[in-house]
């Protein structure tokens, strides 16, 4: 058991089933921080004084919790101080706090709740043991620190460590009264000058847990480290060229954060599993997306849609949307979905070059308008396209100008998709409707009667029409990449067509024979990892916060670079290379802490990918199973273009050899 781990242990408050309440994330992240850092120590891999935190010994220990902070100390060319790396480590508080709650969970030391709460196990509570599973043969560690507060016995360097970590981030004075307290303050000045080796990081916690100054080694806006750029264009070549590229060189040169600019857009970039666990943790409170779609919202005469709310509005209106984009909605509808797809396929000109993403996406918009909305949108889609396109380009993006929008070509298509948002509505008549299964109109325009202020009429058009633009832009790139890595990899393409076959000589296909399709969910989840349909995230910053080192102060442009984490060697290897078999459960290469996340993170995480997860896998086994197909030009390496969304670009095509 590590020092983390007991540190986690004294602060699991048994009444609210959590991590001490009262103690802030800060407070919980720095410690934990400490407590790696120590730990290292104590391993004899790092060394300390007052200016330097210093490597001395590289090689892993074979620990999750210790071996990623090691690495980045081993990797950091420049001298930094305890403080530093207290704070960078930090920002993996989360992912520890996890990882550890699951190694204590399954040792046996804690017991987890169906509510996801913890406490301590029946023998930990009445016995104060820690039980044979935890491979630690002491007394739990309440017992040893009341012990060396409460005793004059010789302490543990251990427990010494311990006791100046928990004082030092006022874990103790949770755990004792005021008077406890006081009882025991000589005594634990005493122990704290026993510890040579955690001095200095206790030092450094205490300083950055003081209400009345900001540590030195937390630097300004102004010194975050600046990606090089060319004179007016700044960084726009090199993101329009190869975004996914640009930033993983950034991370690599220049550290989790640093700064771009595009023509007169500055933007602070967060990148690797560093940024993905910071978004996903305490993200939250400091990102909004409002400001990055309020020109998408302005431009169509809306509000607010889900991707442009934040807090309780978001939360409320996901929740009204949850039950439509689940699983749920396809069961029963499943044959329907392959209906449609060998409809479409049915139409493909047999040897005639097609691009990916226009083949799948009247495919995916008639699925997602039968059985989202209950009309066809077939007359609609390039209407559709043209509008999607525009508004993510030239009012989200910004790689088009913002006349765009006033084009005749767009207004066209508003208004003809204003046409398709009256006859929806229209068919969703309450009168119309009594004896047929709620769809996601019917509960949209219940939500607009029983909350008109979080879903305005305003909104309605947007919200109504959102199926089809989300469909459009990300389940048919989906698909179409997943296509590109079969007919790019025969063998894939092989064991995947087996599956397809297979299920459909079964019958009629259920969601839990589609789950049995493991070739088939891994290839979709390697795509995925080499071609996030989410590749980056826009963000406000709504309040200031700090991540590795940097101050990043409220009201800056933020892009989180959420697929960075899925191009480095350290967690895929070779990871350019196509290989399923990093999703088994013997490597599972994705379940690292950050290393995955290829749907977008935190709150804003895409609300459909439950539905778009089945809605994906029977739309391709439906397509390997009754065509065969071919790209037509298979030396022909893929391009991605973002619009911001990543897509296939349209030179890359392929053909129907013959239907089977």
């Amino acid at each position: 058991m590590r020092i983390v781990e007991e540190i986690i242990l004294l602060m699991v408050d048994t009444e609210e089933g959590d991590l001490m309440p009262s103690l802030s994330q800060q407070s919980r992240d720095i410690v934990i921080a400490g407590a790696v850092l120590t730990e290292l120590a104590l391993e004899n891999r790092i060394d300390t004084d007052p200016e330097r935190l210093i490597l001395a010994d590289a090689t892993p220990l074979d620990d999750e919790l210790l071996d990623p902070t090691l690495q980045d100390i081993a990797e950091e060319s420049a001298i930094r101080d305890a403080a530093y790396w207290l704070t960078r480590t930090a920002s993996r508080g989360d992912a520890v706090r996890r990882k550890s709650l699951e190694r204590l969970t399954a040792a046996g030391v804690l017991k987890l709740a169906s509510d996801g709460s913890h406490s301590l196990s029946e023998l930990v509570t009445l016995a104060r043991l820690y039980p044979a599973s935890a491979n630690f043969d002491v007394d739990e560690v309440h017992t040893r620190i009341m012990r060396v507060l409460f005793t004059d016995e010789i302490p543990h360097p251990r427990d010494v460590v311990i006791v100046g970590l928990a004082s030092a981030a006022g874990i103790l004075k949770r755990l004792l009264s005021q008077e406890e307290l006081q009882l025991v303050q000589k005594r634990m000045q005493v122990v704290e000058r026993l510890d040579l080796l955690g001095r200095n990081v206790i030092v450094a916690i205490r300083d950055l847990e003081s209400p009345d100054r900001q540590p030195a080694s937390i630097r300004g806006f102004n010194a975050i480290p600046k990606a090089p750029g060319l004179p007016v264009l700044g960084n726009a070549t090199a993101f329009l060229s190869d975004l996914t590229g640009f930033l993983i060189r950034g991370y690599r040169e220049l550290g989790p954060i640093f700064r771009v600019r595009i023509l007169r857009r500055d933007m602070v970039v967060l990148a690797g599993t560093e940024a993905n666990l910071f978004v996903n943790g305490t993200g939250g409170r400091h990102l909004r997306s409002f400001e990055t779609f309020r020109g998408f919202n302005d431009t169509v005469g809306a509000l607010r849609a889900v991707v442009s709310t934040d807090g309780i509005e978001h939360s409320q209106l996901r929740r009204a949307m949850a039950r439509s984009y689940s699983q749920k909605s396809l069961e029963g509808r499943l044959q329907e979905v392959v209906d449609i797809t060998r409809q479409e396929i049915a139409a493909w000109p047999a040897n005639r070059a097609m691009s990916l993403l226009p083949a799948m996406q009247p495919i995916i918009g008639e699925q997602i308008g039968r059985i989202l909305t209950g009309t066809s949108a077939r007359p609609y889609f390039s209407d559709l396209k043209i509008l999607l396109e525009t508004l993510l380009k030239s009012q989200v993006a910004h790689q088009w100008p913002g006349f765009m929008v006033r084009l005749p070509r767009f207004r066209r298509a508003h208004a003809r998709l204003l046409q398709l948002f009256a006859t929806v509505r229209s068919t969703h008549d309450p009168a119309l409707r009594q004896d047929m299964e709620p769809d996601f109109i019917d509960d949209m325009l219940e939500l607009n009667r029983t909350n008109p202020h979080l879903l305005p009429e305003t909104d309605l058009p947007l919200t109504l029409l959102g199926p089809y633009i989300v469909g459009l832009d990300t389940s048919a790139s989906a698909c179409a990449f997943i296509l590109y890595v079969l007919l790019s990899h025969p063998d894939l393409l092989a064991r995947v067509t087996a599956e397809a076959d297979a299920l459909f000589e079964a019958g009629t296909p259920t969601i839990s024979a589609l789950r049995n399709l493991e070739v088939t969910h891994r290839v979709a989840m390697e795509t995925l990892r080499l071609y996030p349909i989410v590749p980056t995230l826009l963000r406000t910053v709504a309040n200031s916060f700090e991540f590795a080192g940097f101050k990043v102060p409220a009201g800056k442009e933020v892009l989180v670079a959420n697929a960075v984490p899925h191009h480095l060697p350290e967690l895929y290897p070779d990871p350019e290379r196509v290989d399923i078999e990093r999703f088994v459960p013997e490597r599972a290469e994705h379940r690292q802490p950050g290393a995955y996340a290829p749907f977008g993170l935190g709150k804003h995480r895409c609300l459909g990918r439950s539905f778009a997860e089945i809605q994906i896998v029977i739309t391709l086994a439906t397509i390997v199973h009754h065509a065969e197909l071919a790209l037509e030009r298979p030396d022909q390496s893929l391009k991605v273009v973002y619009n911001p969304a990543g897509q296939p670009h349209p030179s890359t095509k392929f053909r129907l050899t013959r239907h089977r």
